[in-house]
């Protein structure tokens, strides 16, 4: 029975990978009625000619206010 929890556990670290994490690039910050909200771009190629973002996102993700300010625009968020 040890080793089967042993071999329980250490599955269930391998199959934590960053595969399961969603990654965009932060291209808003919007407070509003009290919640922190990040817009998103999954596509990182989406940018205009001279290398900026488009300002369309793929995402709004509501984030506690710790987290909201300690990213800026332009930074990558990953969530799972």
């Amino acid at each position: 029975m040890k080793n089967f929890c042993y071999l329980f556990l250490a599955l269930s670290i391998f199959s934590c990978s960053s595969d399961d994490q969603n990654c965009f690039t932060i291209i808003d910050k919007i407070i509003s009625e009290n919640e922190f909200v990040f817009v998103g771009d999954f596509d990182t190629s989406n940018t205009t000619t001279d290398g900026t973002l488009n300002g369309y996102g793929d995402i709004n993700l509501e984030v506690s206010e710790d987290v909201y300010n300690a990213y800026d625009e332009g930074d990558e968020y990953c969530y799972q």
